[in-house]
């Protein structure tokens, strides 16, 4: 037999207790938090600063530093692309001067500056993460080959595939691919030019001659 409950008895009905409802609030905002999480990107702080290789283009993520451009070479626009597929980007002058800073103590001396962490996730390649993992394992004041850095992720006859690896290297100065050089001894190419490449070799206590070969200084 149905029962039919009027809208009066309905409303009479007795209320959840306040005890009862903090639990179910309590078993229901994990599951939210965790779909949260997965709907929230990450984030980049982005800035602009002037540096002894020019004007660069500084992106910062919370697992470290995402990007470096230098901004007198075409490209910002495409890099500013990427980091927007990847973080929702935040203006923040204050961040990219920290790391303008940290640039500038490398000209100072300080070949302990440049480690700080990075972030590859502009990085799609599983050759070239291992490629720049392995680069930065080369300390300030050594060079290595582009046969030797192929040699590292088990791939040695990939000089030209390391090669182009460097040439689009996110995260230039602190993935160091300026210590990447030629087996014959000259200093070979540079994404942010060769004049800069020149620069912080010589930084880092090279001497770089009029034909571009490299030697560590006496």
């Amino acid at each position: 037999m149905k029962t039919n409950r009027t809208a009066t008895q309905v409303k009479a009905s007795a209320p959840i207790d306040d005890r009862v409802l903090d639990a179910m609030i309590g078993q229901t905002r994990p599951r939210i938090e965790r779909a949260m999480k997965i709907l929230r990107r990450p984030q980049a702080r982005v800035g602009v600063i002037s540096s002894p290789l020019g004007r660069l283009l500084i992106a910062e993520s919370d697992r470290g530093l995402a990007a470096i451009h230098f901004l007198f070479i075409s490209g910002g626009e495409r890099t500013l692309a990427m980091l927007r597929r990847k973080f929702d980007l935040i203006e923040n002058d204050a961040s990219a001067r920290r790391i303008g800073a940290e640039i500038d103590r490398v000209f100072e001396g300080d070949l302990s500056a440049t480690a700080r962490p990075v972030d590859l996730s502009l990085v799609e390649s599983d050759f070239q993460r291992r490629a720049y993992t392995s680069l930065r394992k080369v300390p300030p004041g050594a060079v290595i080959t582009y046969h030797g850095l192929a040699a590292t992720v088990g791939q040695p006859h990939s000089q030209r595939a390391i090669g182009n690896t460097m040439a689009s290297n996110p995260i230039p100065i602190f993935v160091p691919c300026h210590r990447v050089i030629r087996s014959d001894g000259t200093i070979g190419n540079y994404g942010g030019g060769v004049d800069n490449k020149i620069k912080l070799l010589r930084a880092e206590g090279f001497e770089v001659g009029a034909t571009c070969d490299c030697r560590r200084s006496p």
